[in-house]
């Protein structure tokens, strides 16, 4: 009975839903909502999406299911079966915890020649290999990003507000261009080695760090100011009257921490982690640089490498690892964001803008956070040094810094003609592509923001999704679609490249103009309306101008993330050189025996450069309201 009784109700529900009255009203609403430019719009976005991203994702499964005509799990039943990709096994044992876990290969560390210690971290297979390395890379940033954000939010000392834009230096470099500077500096003879261990003595013996090791380092040191940024962003934001509240009732210290602070500000954490660990699981620039280690045992680099068969097809071997890797991100996503909804505490206010709680250190305690934080500075900027003393080195061999410094290697990168075309080329398509986010971003987000019918919720999710999605899986989609037709990137990776840049960096601007148009009166727009004005000249005349300076920002992040772009950047670019990025090039040059490691740097340098005007510049016109750009 109470099943029978459950399913009525529901069935009373959907006839509700879809009576004819409330069609009738949706109908109503929708031609009220949306003229003919809000038509065009969703028309727009929704036609790119759907054949650029959501057209190639379902390409990608279909190749990884289908053989013959047929649908087959033989792919995936290879993978999971293979030691190569997923070694480990429980075995039961008589002794506690009476399970053992089997497959584990190598030493997390060796010593070599008596003097060094060589850490490269265990190889647990090609799948598990890329969660845990993702997930000790959110874990470490998580930890260092969070009590960060905390002590710069909630505590004032002298030279806090210099430290705080100091340690975002990181953001200035990809995890590519920071592991060619690192693998320099912490090599056995690299700077850091020769200097604590050959000239200072101060260590007892080399370390030298490598493999998946280096690749948690890497992405540690580059992305905890991700969550940095979300995290402090919430802490700042927390209404002061709840933790004066929790005090009046008795709580102090680490129980109003615990039982306020913390839960109040824990959708920004988990937000930026959940950013971090895609961003981790989808790296693959990182691993290339370390390749010939176990390094090469992650699923981006066994994609890249695989992608393509002797005769020129895409390997279902390859898809299939790409649609595994998809699902993973994809369902932490998901999950982490239904999780984030959940835990959002509401805090109720009288309105207005409210001061964060702050307090004055004392000499001592600043004296030991500053100390921390220029300890953490000192690694954090290490990636950076490493590639300008690369970039700038003439002969270096043993010694701490360059014997020499030249400009030859700027010089070899500017006057190479496939090099410079590269830095053309990628300098034009993210142009194209910045101009196509901006023209389609502001609509989705206007769209998303001002249009309160049925589907808004959906295309915000279609707008934000790429966040989520590596982009080699996007690159292994595209090239399924469409390499056999005339925009292939066998012919050019120009417009691929313009399509892929468009989708991946597409949420950079939306959630930066969604933001916006959120903090802008509508009554502004109605007044418009009121008087006569057309809702396409109210958006044109209105809405744009009020947000542009949000529109510039978003452009401006995107343009720059879209020129460093790496995934997508060396997939498409590999199958058309001559029309290949930037980031392509430098992967080239990296290997090369005419330009190597220091000319790679020295592009690497150009980027940096690039990335740290733009993003100096975004900051400085959204001031404050810089968290939505790493929103998820």
């Amino acid at each position: 009975m109470a099943v029978r009784r459950l399913l009525l109700n529901r069935l009373h529900g959907f006839r509700e839903i879809f009576s004819a009255k409330r069609v009738r009203r949706g109908l109503r609403n929708y031609r009220w909502q949306l003229d003919p430019l809000s038509w065009a719009q969703l028309a727009a976005v929704v036609g790119l999406f759907s054949i650029f991203l959501l057209v190639p994702l379902f390409a990608v499964t279909l190749n990884a299911v289908m053989e013959a005509g047929s649908f087959t799990v033989r792919w995936f039943q290879f993978i999971f079966s293979d030691a190569f990709y997923f070694p480990l096994s429980l075995r039961l044992t008589p002794d506690f915890p009476f399970v053992a876990l089997e497959g584990i290969r190598g030493r997390f560390y060796d010593i070599v020649g008596g003097d060094t210690i060589f850490i490269q971290g265990f190889d647990m297979g090609v799948i598990p290999n890329s969660l845990y390395t993702a997930i000790l890379t959110t874990m470490f940033t998580s930890v260092i990003g969070f009590l960060l954000a905390f002590i710069f939010a909630r505590y004032k000392f002298r030279g806090s507000e210099i430290l705080r834009i100091l340690l975002l230096i990181p953001l200035l470099s990809t995890p590519f261009v920071g592991a060619i500077g690192l693998k320099r500096m912490i090599a056995s003879e690299g700077t850091l080695n020769t200097i604590f261990y050959d000239l200072l003595h101060f260590l007892p013996f080399k370390i030298e760090i490598t493999g998946l090791a280096a690749l948690v380092m890497v992405q540690t040191l580059i992305f905890y100011p991700i969550v940095f940024l979300i995290a402090y962003a919430a802490i700042i934001n927390i209404d002061p009257t709840m933790e004066e509240q929790a005090e009046n009732m008795g709580a102090s210290g680490f129980r109003l921490f615990r039982s306020v602070t913390l839960p109040l500000s824990l959708p920004g954490l988990e937000a930026g982690a959940l950013l971090v660990f895609i961003l981790s699981l989808e790296d693959l620039g990182t691993p290339i640089v370390f390749q010939g280690t176990n390094a090469s045992k992650v699923m981006t680099l066994q994609i890249f490498q695989k992608m393509f068969s002797p005769v020129g097809l895409i390997t279902q071997e390859a898809t299939a690892l790409a649609l595994i890797l998809l699902t993973i991100s994809l369902a932490v996503f998901l999950v982490v964001r239904k999780y984030v909804s959940l835990r959002r505490y509401a805090m109720l206010t009288k309105g207005g803008i409210w001061r964060p709680r702050t307090r004055v250190l004392s000499r001592k305690v600043a004296l030991l956070v500053t100390l921390f934080c220029l300890a953490l500075l000192f690694f954090a900027t290490l990636p950076h040094l490493g590639v300008v003393l690369l970039a700038f080195a003439g002969r270096w061999t043993t010694t701490p810094f360059p014997e020499q410094f030249t400009l030859d290697n700027f010089a070899y990168v500017l006057g190479e003609p496939l090099t410079l075309g590269s830095i053309a080329n990628s300098l034009t398509y993210a142009s194209v592509a910045t101009l196509i986010i901006v023209l389609l971003g502001v609509s989705a987000a206007y769209l998303v923001s001002r249009k309160k019918i049925f589907g808004m919720g959906a295309i915000d999710s279609l707008v934000t999704m790429p966040i989520a999605i590596p982009g080699i899986v996007i690159a292994t989609g595209l090239l399924l679609v469409f390499i056999k037709t005339p925009i292939s990137p066998l012919a050019g990776a120009g417009p691929m490249l313009i399509v892929a840049y468009t989708i991946r960096k597409f949420p950079f601007t939306v959630r930066t103009v969604f933001s916006g148009i959120e903090q802008t009166d509508e009554a502004l727009e109605e007044a418009a309306v009121n008087v006569g004005a057309s809702k396409t000249r109210t958006f044109l005349t209105i809405t744009v101008p009020l947000v542009f300076v949000n529109v510039l920002a978003g452009a401006m992040l995107s343009f720059v993330y879209s020129m460093s772009e790496v995934s997508t950047g060396i997939v498409l670019g590999d199958a058309h050189h001559a029309s290949a990025p930037m980031t392509w090039k430098m992967l080239d040059t990296l290997n090369s025996l005419a330009g190597g490691p220091p000319a790679a740097a020295a592009m690497g340098v150009i980027l940096m450069s690039l990335q740290f005007i733009m993003i100096v510049g975004a900051n400085l016109l959204l001031r404050r309201r810089a968290a939505p750009l790493l929103a998820v």
